[in-house]
């Protein structure tokens, strides 16, 4: 091999790699990412629930998905409850764009409250903002916060897989969701609006949570006690599935 061949071959070969791992990054990712940037006040309930059922987890903020962290080694992305506004805010069009892209990737999203609220296309806060819209849901913004019943619709589904029929759960001013087309229902509240649904994006799965299988910290609400832990191990293990 000339020297000109070598040089080559000792430029390229670092550049492929780098490359391929890039592109590829999702693919071989298992990390589970939890959001406890700007608005995430509930982000601790979250990681109480992960540590409980004995899952490894990152904290990210808005600054590490802006620097494209979610690429470079996160599986699953858990938007917890908050403030919606201000976490739209803090991510900005570039920090949702991150988000849509690792998703529609092969990423698995995980809203649960405010984080099902910035899925839709538009966000059920002041001046409607523009969200994430990697799923078919229209969210009406309700108050009201405690332990509620939802009703489970699709038995088969692997979100309710081992749930009763009719699930207490915690509840904090959750979206009720309108699913459009290609949205999975697997369970709804008392006025026929849904509670829990999951739709593929791209090569991704989303799977949102108006109330809070994590239980509350604050509202003294156990999650293992309420049997809701269930659903949140359900739902990590859907990644791959779609």
């Amino acid at each position: 091999m000339t020297w000109s061949r070598r040089l080559l071959f000792l430029i390229f070969i670092p550049i492929a790699i780098g490359v391929a791992m890039e592109l590829g990054a999702w693919r071989g990712a298992t990390e589970v990412c939890v959001y406890a940037g700007s608005g995430a006040v509930l982000a601790g309930d979250v990681e109480a629930a992960l540590e409980r059922i004995g899952v490894h987890y990152r904290e990210v903020d808005e600054g590490y998905i802006l620097r494209g962290g979610l690429r470079r080694g996160c599986a699953v992305l858990i938007i917890p409850g908050g403030y919606t506004a201000e976490m739209v805010s803090a991510l900005g069009v570039e920090g949702l764009e991150e988000i849509r892209g690792f998703v529609q990737g092969g990423g698995l999203y995980i809203g649960i409250c405010a984080g099902a609220y910035i899925a839709a296309r538009r966000v059920e806060a002041p001046g409607r903002p523009e969200g994430l819209g990697i799923i078919n849901v229209t969210n009406v913004r309700l108050r009201g916060i405690g332990v509620v019943e939802v009703e489970v619709v699709d038995p088969g589904h692997p979100l309710v897989e081992g749930c009763p029929e009719t699930i207490s759960i915690w509840y904090q001013n959750g979206p009720h969701m309108k699913p459009g087309r290609g949205v999975e229902v697997a369970a709804v509240y008392e006025d026929g609006s849904a509670a829990i649904v999951s739709a593929p994006y791209g090569e991704g799965l989303v799977i949102l949570f108006s109330p809070h299988p994590e239980g509350s910290s604050e509202g003294d609400v156990d999650p293992e006690e309420l049997g809701t832990l269930r659903l949140l191990e359900n739902a990590l293990k859907m990644r791959g599935t779609q």
